[in-house]
């Protein structure tokens, strides 16, 4: 038997669910496993409405959050959003919109190990301005490598010349 679909239907799915949570579990197995993508579906469209987050979508999906965040944007129908490149006394530096260098959140990955800790590094920063900034990292590893590379070095000339290296007599 066919029926076309009811508001009063979700509904009482909805409150069925509550009452036997156990038979609807069962029939979103059934549903989940006669329609694969399904899940993935409505997991990309619950991160739009906040009911899931992007790292929780790509668990369920089994998903790099960057993959989440390029299927998101295809879903909508736009191009997946990076660093906006801003230019920086004399030279191109890719930012995110909160002008945090798209380097240092590399830099700040690397060091962390992972994608889980750079979230509490950057807590400012959504998971799509991190999953962006990877992303775009991905796509511009030269850059983002010089970038890291002048920053260590400026560090450790600092430090060298804070403990009396370095210094040449006058």
């Amino acid at each position: 038997m066919w029926t076309t679909l009811k508001p009063w239907q979700l509904g009482q799915l909805q409150r069925l669910a509550e009452l036997d949570p156990e038979r609807v579990e069962t029939l979103l197995n059934s549903l989940w496993k006669t329609y694969p993508e399904l899940l993935g579906d409505l997991a990309l469209m619950a991160t739009d409405r906040g009911e899931l987050s992007v790292s929780q979508a790509a668990e369920i999906m089994g998903v790099s959050i960057e993959e989440i965040v390029a299927r998101r944007q295809a879903l909508r129908g736009s191009p997946p959003i990076v660093a906006a490149i801003v230019v920086d006394q004399g030279k191109s530096v890719a930012r995110l919109v909160g002008q945090v260098p798209v380097w240092e959140v590399i830099r700040e990955y690397r060091k962390l190990g992972g994608a889980e800790r750079l979230r509490e590094a950057f807590p400012g920063l959504s998971e799509v301005e991190l999953a962006s900034a990877l992303r775009y990292a991905q796509e511009h590893p030269a850059e983002i490598e010089a970038q890291i590379e002048e920053y260590e070095s400026l560090v450790t000339r600092r430090r060298g010349e804070s403990f009396g290296y370095d210094r040449q007599a006058s």
